[in-house]
C-alpha cells in the first residue's frame, strides 16, 4: 500500500462523482483561495527544493482519460482514501467531493506567477510531454527562464471549513526525472495555507 510522505527535499525531486452545490462554489469566489494554494505548493515544494525558477502551467490538469483501461477518477487521482484526514473524516471528504466536483470544469489559472519572481507562466502546450528528449528539454528550458522543471495542478477541493484543501500535482523536470503528488494543506490564515500531507502517486525512474 501506497505510504504516506512527508515533505522532505532530497525526495520529491529525486524521482465522476456527483457535483455537490453545496461545496462547489463559483470560480470567482474560489479562484484567489486557489492561487494561493497553488503558489504555496510551487514554492514550498520546488522553488525551495530546486533553488532555481519553476514553471507553473498556465490551465489545471484535465480529468479526462480515453483509454480503455481508465478507472473511476477517484483511483486515479489516488483520493478513493482519505489519507489525509488525520482523525477528521468528515473535513477530508468534503474536500475530496469538493475536489472531484470541480474536476471538469478546470479554470485558467495565469495569474500565479504575477509579483513571484521564481515562478514562470508556460503554456501548457510548451511543457515537454511524458517521453519527452533531452533536446526538447533544453529547448523549454532556453525558453522558460532555464525553469529546474514545470508543475501543473488539478483544481482545489476544498472542505466547507475552508481549513482544508487537496490537490493532485504533476512534476515534469526531464526525460526521467518527475512524479505525480496528491497534496493535502491546512489555512494558516484567511490567505495562506501550509501543506500538511502528501502522498506520491506515481514517479519516473532513473
Amino acid at each position: 500500500m501506497r505510504r504516506l510522505l512527508v515533505l522532505a527535499s532530497g525526495l520529491v525531486l529525486a524521482a465522476c462523482s456527483h457535483r455537490r452545490p453545496e461545496l462547489a462554489a463559483t470560480p470567482s469566489s474560489t479562484a484567489p483561495r486557489a492561487i494561493a494554494v497553488y503558489r504555496t505548493i510551487a514554492e514550498s515544494i520546488y522553488v525551495s527544493t530546486t533553488k532555481r525558477v519553476v514553471a507553473v502551467a498556465t490551465a489545471s490538469l484535465d480529468s479526462g482519460c480515453a483509454a480503455a483501461t481508465c478507472g473511476a477518477l477517484a483511483a486515479r487521482w489516488g483520493v478513493e482514501t482519505l489519507w489525509w484526514a488525520k482523525g477528521d473524516s468528515a473535513e477530508a471528504r468534503d474536500a475530496r467531493d469538493d475536489l472531484l466536483a470541480r474536476a471538469a470544469a478546470p479554470f485558467d489559472v495565469h495569474s500565479i506567477p504575477h509579483g513571484q519572481s521564481m515562478l514562470f507562466a508556460a503554456d501548457p502546450g510548451d511543457v515537454p510531454p511524458d517521453g519527452a528528449s533531452v533536446q526538447e528539454w533544453i529547448r523549454f528550458r532556453s525558453t522558460h527562464a532555464d525553469a529546474a522543471g514545470a508543475v501543473r495542478m488539478s483544481p482545489v477541493g476544498f472542505s466547507r471549513s475552508g481549513k482544508t484543501a487537496v490537490t493532485i500535482v504533476d512534476w515534469r523536470c526531464g526525460p526521467t526525472c518527475g512524479h505525480t503528488l496528491g497534496v493535502a494543506l491546512t489555512a494558516t490564515s484567511d490567505s495562506s495555507w501550509a501543506i500538511s500531507e502528501m502522498l506520491l502517486l506515481s514517479a519516473k525512474k532513473n
